[in-house]
């Protein structure tokens, strides 16, 4: 019997599925995850309206609420609700092949890496948005290790480094990696390969890019202003560049589009930011 086969029998992982308001693609998602036969299915729900959770409760009794906190409460809470040695983070519109979290646990554990996350391709590509999106993030893997798209770690690698809840909307997968590196630890891309649906149109895209300025504004309060990388007008002339020397001068707009998007989240982000100041000192004042 091979190591990989060994693995699969016995698969010691926990996945922890954050969700909100993802009927569209949670039964694939989920029917994936199943088919990967780990030892539990724990989802944390945003405060669902829709059919989120009864789909869930096909699959497991294992739901839990972050009572509308974020994602970043939903990783830790789910960390702290798991019962086997490792846990593996799977973003509710991503589908996992079959043998991924075998092979995710097995490079894992013959790295020198805290964590270990899929290789993301595009479920689809039937328009412009999925298409750009899917060679940007494969682009980007090909540069950075990291995210908790589809991951495999250790629980008590989760514990010591912790999600902090204040970072919400988005960035909590950025304050996580920004800690381990801090820590001198790593994160490693695997061989395997999962499926992620992208933003399918220029709504979800831009609702998306919006939220990601949001949470960008949050890990700048907490790790400084001088945090250049995480502020969008910078970081897209960096892609735009990308696709010049790259030869992809039809992916500009995707980039233009995200950064108008971030960039207005943002603003909205430190505009919340200076009214909780102003109400603090009125606060303050009046006492």
């Amino acid at each position: 019997m091979s190591k990989l086969e060994k693995v699969m029998e016995i698969l010691p992982i926990s996945v922890i599925i954050p969700t909100k308001n993802v009927e569209r693609t949670l039964e694939e998602c989920l029917s994936s995850v199943q088919m990967n036969n780990p030892a539990e299915i724990i989802l944390v729900d945003g405060n669902s309206t829709d059919k989120t959770l009864d789909i869930a409760r096909r699959f497991t009794d294992r739901i839990y609420s972050d009572e509308g906190r974020g994602p970043s409460y939903a990783h830790q809470l789910g960390a702290e609700q798991a019962t086997q040695e490792h846990i593996a983070y799977v973003d509710a519109d991503v589908t996992l092949p079959q043998g991924t979290l075998a092979i995710l646990l097995v490079e894992l554990k013959s790295s020198d890496c805290v964590s270990m996350q899929a290789k993301i391709l595009a479920a689809n590509l039937s328009n412009y948005w999925e298409r750009a999106a899917n060679w940007h993030i494969s682009f980007s893997q090909t540069r950075r290790s990291g995210g908790l798209s589809a991951v495999v770690l250790r629980r008590d690698t989760c514990l010591k480094y912790g999600f902090d809840s204040s970072i919400k909307y988005a960035g909590d997968d950025w304050d996580f990696e920004l800690k381990v590196r801090k820590d001198n630890q790593k994160s490693g891309t695997s061989s395997a390969i999962v499926y992620h649906h992208h933003r399918a149109d220029f709504k979800s895209f831009t609702k998306q890019s919006f939220r990601n300025g949001r949470g960008a504004v949050l890990i700048i309060k907490k790790y400084g202003v001088w945090n250049i990388r995480r502020w969008p007008p910078l970081s897209r002339f960096y892609w735009i560049a990308i696709c010049i020397i790259r030869c992809k001068p039809h992916l500009i707009p995707y980039f233009v589009v995200m950064g108008i998007g971030e960039t207005a989240g943002m603003v909205d982000g430190f505009s919340e930011l200076v009214l909780e100041a102003l109400r603090r000192r009125h606060a303050s004042d009046g006492r």
